[in-house]
């Protein structure tokens, strides 16, 4: 093979490897859940403005009234009024030249042919009777005279009695008739003749030459000249003309059936205007249907979706980001546009889009939640446009209800998202679609009744969203694991069996996570984070100690491991207990942002007891850091961090000789700065003035832990024997003996010292 081939095809793999690994990517996977999402929507909203098809012909009985879907024109009526328009208006003429002229020479050409015949027939009767009156009158003529006479006639033809009475007529006659019909012919052309007219001249001048001229040659001469010699000298403008009768067809407007008004009634026979129209609105059983009603639909969610996107781009793009958010965001939408189709079919204003805004404020967040109540409001919105009513007061109603409804059930439920506030933001919700309803309907209804009827209805589906809340909340959260806040309170139990297993087996540990999370949940609140979510986190962060627990110091009663077991060995040991962790947690289907604190709190710091201590022991050898350190990631949200921030904090005041809360504060500081030099906040999403917060937040909370340790004046034996009997029963409370409880910390560097 040549290299040039072998380059190409290397080229051509690289190519469609980049091209399958895109197609595998994140963001491809956000892609497809999100048309995805679009797929269904448009099948759930062209599936709900489908129309119901009558099988009817002209003529036919229909058995029930049907109103139009949408507006839709009366072709056939509006033709017809147009036609009408466009035949009253009178035609445009213009004046044509040289007609005159050229019907003075056809008449002079046909009156010398008629003199022709007529001598020829004054020849005839001479030669059968000559002089004799009487005999003449009786003569009659031969097919062969016939014959001839009308080849005398290239201009005129004339059937048989007509030659007759032409052959027949005298001198005297045909000159009275040759003058009266000039002189009536060049009087009318000097006038108007207007196209169209032509029948009404005729009969005009027949009328004058009739004074004049013998009755017989009028009618059988007279008149087939005129009719062959007359012109009209104004013809019809046909292009002004035709724009004129455009421009009155035009002006008629056409006939509207609106939407919701009644095309044919009950018992009623269907007309062909109403059978079109009932075939325009594909409301027909054929092969017709609207296209323009469908494609308009897949636009209205096609905006939906974009407006979706958009908003999420503005308020909260890692959830664009997010496959998994992303998949319970679309079901969500998806759901709540179902419940809104099927409340439609029982009542237009029977939409809970509310729902939706509940639903993801509790599972994802308010960030969220806000952008999908936007699409919702335009998908509930838009489904009105495809039913049988009236629809404009309607998708106003309904617009402003879901739209104001959702972003007040995110204000509502995104800073306790319990089941009490669930119901509470329904009624809330109720009261204030019902507001909105009445006020919009109070200006533009004049029917109180209906108005009210609709306000109830609206005020109905809020309620009925809350009661769906928190049913569909509970089988989301199960199906997809989330740390919503139910969840988290569920998980906060101390009845929990992971709990339980920590209180009674790494009784220090317990103990030490309960501190974590006190600290953790005040930080939490003082940066805007999640504090459930950091309390659930700092209860369940050190469970892989459960595997080993003697073989971390909190957990201790008299010898410690570790003093007999090489460095690394026990590095290993205190470091494996995020993976532990995270093992048991994923046994457990603890939601996915409490493994991430699991793997994150420790983030990729090192042991450094161990550390000195193998360098210690090493004999002036190199010792690799790197082999005493955690191989977790580094926080990637600020409750990770904080929690990392909270252990560390723990563990460290924990063995201060003298908590004061000057010392406290200080110390705080510079474990703090120690976890920022070291990069291990790097990634976390917190700001200088968050971590001054967070310091602020601990230093609160550790004074009120160690208060007790501040040293008291003077105390009586009997005084002291009942505080160290107090004190020994709240410890034995906590799962931690009075012995224990009294052991000296032992001098080591703070990380990690409450893994040694």
């Amino acid at each position: 093979m040549k290299p040039g081939k072998r380059s190409i095809r290397k080229k051509d793999r690289f190519t469609w490897e980049t091209v399958a690994q895109a197609l595998r990517s994140r963001t491809a996977r956000c892609v497809y859940v999100l048309l995805a999402c679009a797929i269904v929507l448009c099948a759930l909203f062209l599936i709900s403005i489908a129309p119901q098809r009558y099988d009817l012909k002209v003529g036919d009985i229909s058995h029930t009234t049907i109103t139009a879907s949408k507006d839709v024109v009366d072709e056939i009526s509006t033709a017809r009024q147009r036609e009408e328009a466009a035949s009253k208006v009178e035609p445009t003429y213009l004046f044509k030249e040289n007609v005159a002229s050229e019907v003075g020479q056809n008449l002079n050409s046909i009156l010398t042919q008629i003199s022709a015949v007529q001598q020829y027939g004054h020849k005839l009767l001479e030669q059968a009777a000559p002089g004799d009156a009487a005999a003449q009158d009786k003569h009659a003529f031969t097919d062969a005279d016939l014959k001839y006479a009308r080849t005398l006639l290239t201009q005129l033809t004339l059937a048989d009695y007509q030659l007759k009475t032409l052959l027949r007529a005298t001198d005297e006659q045909m000159a009275d008739m040759r003058e009266n019909l000039t002189a009536a012919v060049e009087n009318s052309l000097n006038t108007t003749i207007r196209e169209g007219y032509v029948s009404e001249t005729i009969q005009y001048l027949q009328q004058i030459i009739a004074y004049k001229t013998d009755m017989d040659l009028l009618q059988n001469v007279v008149t087939p000249i005129l009719r062959k010699v007359i012109q009209p000298n104004m013809v019809i403008d046909q292009e002004a003309t035709e724009k004129l009768r455009d421009e009155a067809r035009a002006a008629v407007e056409p006939v509207i059936y609106k939407q919701g008004q009644n095309i044919v009634l009950a018992r009623e026979r269907v007309t062909a205007n109403q059978l079109e129209m009932l075939r325009s609105l594909g409301l027909l059983d054929d092969d017709n249907v609207d296209i323009i009603m469908y494609v308009g639909g897949v636009l209205l969610v096609l905006i939906g979706m974009a407006l979706l996107v958009f908003s999420l781009l503005l308020f909260d793009p890692e959830t664009l980001r997010d496959p998994k958010k992303l998949i319970i965001l679309s079901l969500v939408v998806c759901i709540t546009m179902g419940l809104c189709i099927l409340g439609r079919l029982i009542h237009p204003y029977l939409t809970p889009a509310a729902l939706c805004a509940m639903m993801i404020t509790g599972l994802i967040g308010p960030s969220a939640a806000t952008a999908g109540s936007l699409c919702m409001s335009v998908l509930v919105a838009a489904l009105v446009a495809g039913g049988d009513t009236t629809y404009g007061a309607a998708m106003v109603n309904i617009l402003f209800t879901a739209f104001i409804g959702g972003l007040l059930s995110v204000y509502i439920i995104r800073r306790k998202p319990y089941r009490q506030q669930v119901l509470l933001c329904g009624i809330v919700t109720a009261v204030v679609n019902v507001i909105i309803i009445l006020a919009i309907g109070f200006m533009t209804n004049t029917s109180i009744s209906d108005v009210f009827t609709n306000a109830l209805w609206n005020g109905g589906a809020a309620l009925l969203a809350s009661v769906l809340c928190i049913a569909l909340d509970s089988l989301m959260e199960s199906l997809f694991h989330l740390a919503t806040p139910t969840k988290l309170l569920e998980l906060s139990n101390p009845n929990h069996p992971i709990l339980r297993r920590l209180l009674i087996e790494a009784p220090g540990t317990y103990h030490h996570s309960i501190i974590v999370a006190n600290l953790a949940e005040a930080a939490a609140e003082a940066v805007g984070a999640r504090p459930l979510l950091a309390r659930a986190g700092a209860y369940f962060h050190d469970i892989g100690k459960l595997k080993r627990p003697l073989y971390f110091k909190e957990n201790q009663i008299g010898e410690n491991p570790h003093e007999h077991t090489n460095p690394y060995v026990s590095a290993a040991i205190v470091t494996a207990h995020t993976r532990d962790g995270l093992i048991m947690a994923q046994q457990y289907h603890l939601p996915q942002e409490i493994q991430d604190i699991i793997v994150q709190h420790h983030g990729d710091t090192p042991v450094a007891y161990f550390y000195h201590k193998a360098t210690q022991q090493a004999d002036g050898q190199t010792v690799d850091i790197a082999d005493f350190r955690y191989d977790g990631k580094r926080p990637v949200s600020k409750e990770s961090a904080i929690i990392m921030l909270a252990d560390t904090v723990e563990a460290a005041v924990r063995s201060m000789p003298d908590p004061t809360p000057d010392a406290i504060r200080a110390f705080i500081a510079k474990l703090v700065k120690g976890k920022l030099e070291d990069g291990q906040l790097d990634n976390a999403p917190l700001t200088l003035k968050d971590i001054t917060r967070i310091c602020d937040a601990f230093s609160t909370v550790l004074n009120g832990v160690f208060h007790e340790r501040i040293e008291y004046p003077t105390i009586s034996p009997a005084a002291a024997a009942h505080v160290a009997a107090q004190e020994n029963a709240r410890l034995q409370q906590a799962g931690v003996s009075a012995e224990k409880a009294a052991e000296p910390a032992p001098e080591q560097p703070a990380e990690g010292g409450e893994d040694a």
